[in-house]
């Protein structure tokens, strides 16, 4: 897992559309908007895609949630 990209490339499981940015406006396509597909630097869904998939990373590779603490994990 790409630790540095995986919070700016995390799947977004919700639809979500943006403004065109004003510096890259397309002429005729004003009223147009992007739809994302992945989470995008700043966007509220950002933490949660990304805690959502270091999460089952973490399930897969054998880390499972201590029953005390809720937030912390532990290795059998």
């Amino acid at each position: 897992m790409d630790v540095k990209s995986a919070f700016l490339d995390g799947a977004l499981d919700e639809e979500v559309y943006v403004k065109q940015s004003p510096s890259f406006i397309q002429s005729g396509k004003e009223e147009k908007v992007y739809k994302l597909t992945k989470a995008l630097y700043g966007l509220k869904q950002t933490p949660k895609a990304w805690n959502k998939m270091i999460d089952s990373f973490l399930h897969a590779t054998g880390f499972k949630k201590m029953c005390i603490r809720s937030w912390s994990l532990c290795k059998d």
